[in-house]
């Protein structure tokens, strides 16, 4: 390596921990309450998010949507981001889960108006049958299942059912990878259908 390209590196590499320092104390004030530092944060990386979900879903409307309510949901939960991971993975995943979770919706939305179209016409559109029960007489037993858990299995499915996170905010609620939510919510289902088979 010769010696420009060395001072080159070496600049590069200054001015990338600068900004990691930058972003550190944005978050630590945003997470502090200051809205005036978490705009600045947004404004870091908007357009790379903007152009990451526009290559998912090439709806530029549709992405704006997105893209805003990525920011409104790291807002709410800004403070449960640890600072010594990077902000723009943790912000490009909740991204990613609402693009993924607006992609099924549409899908599922055009298959059920191929049926309808077809002269199908469901009765509901209710969730299953653990809903259902929710809902029902049966409800206190659900409840009571739920209290019977593990609370590493109950915790998530709380947080997904009853506060509707997506796996992105649960992970970084909990301080588990996003696939240990995955098997954890699954778990937790098995063990409440298991639990309460006689109602379902």
């Amino acid at each position: 390596m010769n010696i420009k390209s060395a001072e080159e590196n070496h600049s590069l590499s200054v001015s990338d921990n600068e900004s990691k320092k930058i972003e550190k104390k944005l978050i630590r004030a945003a997470q502090n309450g200051d809205n005036a530092a978490f705009g600045k944060l947004i404004r870091l990386h908007q357009k790379r998010l903007f152009k990451f979900i526009y290559g998912l879903l090439r709806d530029f409307d549709t992405v704006e949507d997105i893209v805003q309510e990525s920011f409104v949901k790291a807002y709410h939960a800004i403070k449960t981001f640890r600072t010594e991971y990077s902000f723009y993975p943790w912000l490009s995943t909740i991204a990613r889960n609402l693009a993924y979770n607006h992609v099924a919706r549409e899908e599922k939305k055009e298959s059920l108006e191929k049926l309808q179209d077809a002269g199908f016409a469901p009765p509901s559109l209710k969730l299953g049958p653990l809903d259902e029960l929710i809902e029902s007489e049966n409800g206190k037993r659900f409840y009571e299942a739920l209290s019977e858990m593990s609370s590493k299995y109950s915790s998530v499915f709380v947080l997904r059912h009853f506060e509707q996170m997506d796996y992105a905010e649960i992970a970084s609620y909990l301080k588990i990878p996003p696939g240990t939510v995955d098997s954890r919510l699954f778990r937790a289902r098995q063990i409440l259908m298991e639990k309460l088979k006689e109602f379902l």
